[in-house]
């Protein structure tokens, strides 16, 4: 009853309490009492009440509760002797400290003494609890303590220490070089638990940098051969995965012992990992043909297991064979394309990524259908993550654009898929982009099929849908169907639809595309010669202009510069063909067209087509011989800041281009040079003096000048440095681009024959594909035209990489953001680490140890001898001292002499001359010496 009344509330009362409480409010409410109480509670001298105050914070914390506040308490908790206290502290600590905890710079001591305790217990729950709260400065000062723990009688604590030195080298990495013998007895240990501990410790520090553990590869080969503890063969199988790139030696010993436990083990985490130390080491070549088959065998078991986990790491380890062995992966597309089924949205999308790997020209129709159908939600309550849908879309276009169409044998078939991906991708951000540029490949490449990619490029255009939910497209359909306005069935329809879109319901981009594209559907339709030219279509194309103009000019103010620049540009050329339609006669006696529609206009695009071309064609033209890439096209001229220097500036200019005028012995006009202008106003500008210019004409053009500046309004003046002979204004952006720099090749004698002529080859651009025919096919597909791309220096194009085409597809996809992973532990302090390396730090070490040591001795000489020196100055002081005493005995007695002899005065004049001399030079002597003695004791 006593120990009951001594605790007001016990931890099993604060549960029972905080599950009584019937709604949110009443818990805050209750929990902020305990907090209250709890706080007062640790202030308690009573060891009991303060520990169970500490373990009731605990539980809190767990609730989400702050209980930093704390943290000296919970320190003193640790410090109790008694185990049952102690337990408590470390729990509560490792809860809430973290490495910048300002207490725990007092926890050193208290951790070093539970780490040489007698008691094992103590011991192992310090260790325990440093692993939770070690900070860069404690793990510096335990280092060697827990090195000693690692030889410890107690099995149970050698496990302990051996894994706490985990989380030592990732706060001091130096550690990992004084532990590492003892890490490597520790290997064959008696215990399995402290080897399994030390196996597990080196098996992480190998992903970090495996090369320092290579010379473990003897005693790590040992323990796979031996043990039959499945847990320890899969840390050791994924060591030596880390191990097996570094050293290629290493394929031959491990393949047979790896072999047999994939053949005779039963447990499947075991036969995973042995499969993914094969394929991941780099053992699995293409030649290894058996191996592969034995892989892929056993792989096949995972699927046919109801646990979901197997058929997700199945899928992962064919992800990786595939790249090697394709064919036999796709003996078991069955179970992969089961897998695209599965409720289970991960394994849904590792098969989606395997089934590109999968598809010929006989499997491409099927694969296709499957994806598009993952794309439509089963029931309406089901909603797809935008990042599936993405991902799904992206694998049909690379699977159907790989090697450049190789497996796509009916184009229109294609074209129509990517229209319905764009149905029914609507509202997935970005991948309107992805499926237009698609789109746009295939219009380029294929000629066959232009005519059904343009058609469905209109379509896409006049669908409002899209333009709202999906307008992405848009750009890339509204180049089609400018580039090949040929193939429009109905282009006066297009460009109405275009000219009167709302302006705010497009992006800049779309507007720049739609405002390149008029002229050029434009030309289509009223440059038909098909179409006679009478008086009435005369006036709808007139009617058409007009409306483009009124387009054109709500865009000719534009923000953007690119819709901006385009719109002028055309919008000039429409006014001059509508003022030539108007001039017509109004009859039809002239039935020719304008020569701005029928000719100006069209030979503008219609002269070449445009093609594909390599990306790295550009790469492969040389660099002609005497060009400088880096060297300035235009040196920046210095101004003056003064007029006077400005007109030095004006005569030097002069006399260059006369210089150059008279080397050229050509009859030329007089030269003219360009001074910056000191206003916007075209006035400002005035001519160079000729050569028979004086000073009174030079002064009498500066009066003229200081007037007009005086005039302008909008010329800006220094208010505090206005001088009667030379006035400074402000040179802002304005002025100086009005006025433009001086050229600096102006001087340089032009050579037009010197610039080299480059012969530049372009590939054919319409070489069909060949393909090579399976045996498999039964019937031959049509035979479709695909141009290559066109390059520099190779007569026969070049092929694009589909990797190319893939990255250069997404170089427009945003990078996902990852959230952090709390749970991963940041062990970048032994990426670099390296063990082989010692020798150096060694020497080092013993260098910078040997400079402290020279430091030290010297600031010892240097202490010694000022203490000398200060001996030294005292006795000198009383020295002077006792003279000074004297000094004034002598003087008071001679001047007694003085008034009792006074017939020897001119000898007491002398003496006194003399003793007043010698008091001065002592006070003198005195004064230097007490203010060194006051320095030297500052």
């Amino acid at each position: 009853m006593l120990m009951k009344n001594r605790f007001k509330k016990s931890l099993h009362d604060l549960i029972r309490g905080i599950r009584g409480c019937k709604d949110p409010e009443a818990t805050d409410k209750y929990i902020r009492d305990a907090m209250s109480e709890c706080r007062q509670e640790v202030l308690s001298q009573d060891m009991d009440i303060k520990s169970m105050a500490v373990l009731k914070l605990a539980y809190l914390q767990m609730l989400g509760y702050d209980m930093t506040w704390a943290s000296f308490n919970v320190l003193e908790v640790m410090s109790s002797p008694k185990f049952a206290h102690k337990r408590v502290g470390y729990l509560a600590a490792m809860q809430s400290f973290g490495v910048d905890t300002d207490v725990l710079m007092l926890a050193t001591n208290m951790l070093k003494k539970d780490l040489a305790s007698s008691n094992h217990l103590d011991v192992a729950m310090a260790i325990s609890g440093l692993s939770n709260i070690v900070s860069p400065s404690l793990a510096r000062d335990l280092a060697e303590d827990l090195i000693k723990m690692m030889n410890h009688s107690k099995p149970y604590v050698r496990k302990k220490a051996v894994m706490v030195m985990y989380k030592i080298f990732l706060q001091f990495p130096e550690a990992l070089r004084t532990s590492f013998p003892r890490l490597r007895e520790k290997l064959e240990d008696p215990e399995i638990s402290v080897v399994s501990a030390t196996v597990n410790v080196i098996c992480e520090l190998a992903k970090k940098h495996p090369k320092n553990y290579l010379p473990l590869a003897p005693q790590l080969f040992n323990i796979l051969t031996t043990s039959s503890n499945n847990w320890m063969l899969i840390k050791i199988i994924k060591l030596f995965a880390s191990l097996a790139p570094i050293e290629p030696r290493l394929k031959a010993k491990i393949i047979p012992p790896i072999t047999n436990i994939i053949q005779t083990t039963t447990a499947m985490s075991l036969l995973y990992e042995c499969i993914n130390c094969i394929v991941s080491g780099g053992m699995l070549s293409k030649d290894d043909e058996q191996l592969a088959t034995m892989c892929v065998g056993k792989l096949r078991i995972f699927f046919e297991e109801t646990d979901q986990n197997l058929k997700f790491v199945g899928l992962l380890a064919y992800n990786k064979i595939v790249l090697t062995h394709p064919l036999l992966v796709a003996q078991n597309a069955d179970v992969i394309m089961d897998c695209m089924d599965d409720p289970d949205l991960s394994i849904r999308e590792r098969a989606v990524e395997l089934v590109v790997y999968l598809v010929n020209t006989d499997t491409l129709f099927e694969v296709v259908k499957r994806l598009m159908l993952q794309l439509i939600p089963q029931s309406r309550d089901q909603v797809l993550p935008e990042h599936y849908r993405t991902e799904v879309v992206r694998r049909i276009l690379d699977m159907c654009s790989n090697n450049t169409y190789a497996n796509v044998t009916n184009f229109e078939w294609y074209i129509a898929v990517l229209v319905d991906l764009i149905k029914i991708t609507e509202g997935v951000k970005d991948i309107g982009a992805e499926i237009g540029m698609e789109l746009q490949n295939v219009a380029v490449r294929v000629r066959s099929v232009r005519d059904y990619a343009v058609g469905a490029s209109a379509r896409m255009v006049t669908d409002k849908d899209i333009m709202i939910k999906n307008p992405g497209v848009l750009k890339y359909a509204g180049w089609i169907i400018g580039e090949y306005a040929i193939y429009l069935d109905n282009p006066e329809f297009i460009l109405d639809t275009i000219v009167n879109i709302e302006p705010q319901t497009l992006s800049d981009d779309i507007k720049a595309v739609y405002i390149h594209a008029i002229p050029k559907i434009y030309c289509q339709y009223a440059g038909n010669d098909r179409i006679p030219w009478t008086h009435s279509r005369a006036q709808e194309i007139l009617q058409l202009t007009e409306n483009i103009v009124t387009y054109l000019e709500k865009y000719s103010t534009s923000m953007d510069i690119e819709v901006q620049e385009r719109s002028v540009e055309f919008l000039e050329m429409f006014r001059l063909i509508a003022l030539a339609i108007k001039e017509r006669p109004a009859d039809d006696s002239d039935l020719t067209p304008p020569a701005l529609v029928s000719q100006a206009m069209p030979s503008m695009f219609n002269f070449w087509e445009l093609n594909p071309v390599s990306a790295k064609a550009q790469k492969r033209i040389p660099i002609p011989e005497g060009l400088d890439l880096d060297e300035e096209f235009n040196v920046p001229v210095v101004y003056s800041e003064s007029e006077d220097e400005e007109e030095a500036l004006l005569r030097e200019q002069i006399m260059k281009q006369q210089e150059l005028n008279s080397s050229k012995n050509v009859n030329t006009a007089s030269p003219s040079v360009i001074v910056k202008a000191k206003s916007k106003s075209k006035s400002s500008r005035e001519a160079a003096p000729s050569e028979s210019e004086d000073e009174e004409d030079m002064e009498r053009r500066r009066q003229e000048r200081r007037r007009r500046q005086a005039e302008d309004p909008y010329y800006i003046l220094e208010s505090d440095k206005v001088a009667s002979k030379s006035r400074k204004p402000r040179r802002d952006s304005s002025s100086s681009e009005s006025s433009g720099p001086e050229d600096p090749m102006k001087n340089e004698k032009l050579d037009i024959d010197s610039i080299p002529i480059m012969k530049l080859e372009i590939a054919s651009i319409a070489a069909p594909v060949t393909k090579k025919k399976s045996k498999r096919h039964r019937t031959q597909p049509a035979h479709v035209e695909i141009a290559k791309e066109e390059t520099f220096g190779d007569e026969n194009g070049t092929i694009v990489d589909p990797d190319e085409i893939a990255q250069r597809r997404s170089s427009a996809r945003a990078a996902p953001h990852r959230a952090k992973n709390i749970l991963r532990v940041d062990a970048r302090g032994l990426e670099n680490y390296d063990l082989d390396s010692a020798d150096e730090d060694e020497a080092d070490r013993q260098e910078v140890e040997k400079f402290k040591a020279e430091i030290l001795e010297a600031r010892k000489k240097a202490a010694k001898a000022a203490e000398e020196e200060v001996k030294a100055t005292h006795i000198v002081v009383k020295k002077k001292k006792k003279k000074a005493k004297v000094v004034k005995r002598v003087k008071k007695s001679n001047e007694k002499i003085d008034d009792k002899a006074s017939q020897k005065a001119a000898e007491e004049d002398n003496e006194k001359n003399d003793d007043k001399a010698e008091d001065k030079v002592d006070d003198k002597v005195e004064d230097k010496v007490e203010e060194k003695i006051d320095g030297k004791e500052e």
